[in-house]
């Protein structure tokens, strides 16, 4: 949630003089003297709104019911009738049960309103005692009105078309190869796109210049033995990159999904510079993307495969 709220504040920044102005008003108007609680979440905000006072400490059970309706309040700003709020969450089957109620609270409280949040998880990772499970239950329970949409594999037909859209031929000519691409991938859209990659950087599938058209030499992909298995594909690429960029993508994984690049390069005793040079092949190869999380801070992060 607060990396969400982290990219709103920094598009408010990028607007004109008068429309910051308003934006800050309205959130110290309604946040009060508890912008604390927020700006230590939000450290953008704290660039909107200016340095907060120091928040009185509170039990844990009081400390939480007040973020909740400060948090609230703050949400309130943004999702008015004249401008709808919608926040995307990935991966609620990771989320924190503090965040479960959070989000909670924000569905079911009167005052919340012109909000959308759409989420999105893993469904091969829960089940019926997983807490997300239990928390949408409570949900439906208490009124809350939630759509469910559940995305399915991709069809030959999708694959087909996708092909098609990327190699400039015609569906038939296409046919026989999306039916490979579809079986290998097992219709995941992402690994679907890794396995086409695969194909291009080893020269099985390559654009000719004289004819200006892809081409690609489908019994030589059949005769290559492919594993079936999206991971394997997936290891295979890493072990393509460069020695340096494999080691900088180890770095990065110790440090979690993401780390700027002064903190990789300190750690590696480089400068930023070669710190960005061994990342670059990973970038190229789109195992890793490069980011900013805040003005004057470069961050780099892993590419996440979605799973079905």
């Amino acid at each position: 949630m607060a990396q969400a709220f982290q990219g709103l504040i920094q598009q408010l920044l990028n607007g004109q003089a008068d429309e910051i102005a308003r934006w800050r008003d309205a959130i110290k108007e309604a946040v009060g003297n508890q912008g604390r609680l927020l700006t230590d979440l939000i450290p953008d905000l704290a660039r909107l709104i200016g340095p907060q006072p120091t928040v009185a400490v509170l039990s844990p059970v009081d400390a939480e019911l007040r973020f909740q309706t400060v948090f609230q309040r703050f949400v309130g700003v943004f999702a008015r009738a004249e401008h709808p709020l919608v926040i995307f969450v990935d991966d609620l089957q990771w989320l924190d049960p503090a965040t479960l109620t959070l989000i909670e609270n924000l569905l079911l409280h009167p005052d919340t309103r012109h909000l959308l949040l759409i989420g999105a998880y893993r469904d091969n990772e829960v089940d019926a005692a997983h807490p997300l499970m239990l928390k949408l239950e409570t949900l439906r329970r208490a009124g809350a009105r939630l759509d469910q949409i559940v995305l399915s594999p991709l069809s030959i037909d999708n694959v087909n078309q996708l092909l098609c859209d990327t190699l400039r031929h015609a569906p038939d000519e296409m046919r026989p190869l999306a039916e490979l691409v579809h079986r290998r991938s097992s219709g995941n859209p992402f690994f679907a796109g890794q396995f086409v990659t695969s194909l291009a950087e080893e020269a099985l599938v390559e654009f000719d210049p004289r004819s200006r058209s892809w081409t690609w030499n489908l019994g030589a992909i059949v005769k290559k033995k492919f594993s079936d298995n999206p991971v394997d594909l997936m290891i295979g690429r890493l072990r393509r990159l460069s020695p340096e960029a494999q080691e900088a993508l180890k770095l990065l994984a110790c440090l979690g999904n993401h780390a700027d690049f002064a903190t990789l390069a300190k750690l590696r005793s480089e400068s930023d510079d070669a710190m960005h040079a061994s990342f670059r092949d990973a970038v190229r190869a789109g195992a890793a993307v490069p980011g900013r999380e805040a003005i004057g801070s470069s961050m780099i992060g892993f590419r996440k495969p979605p799973m079905h």
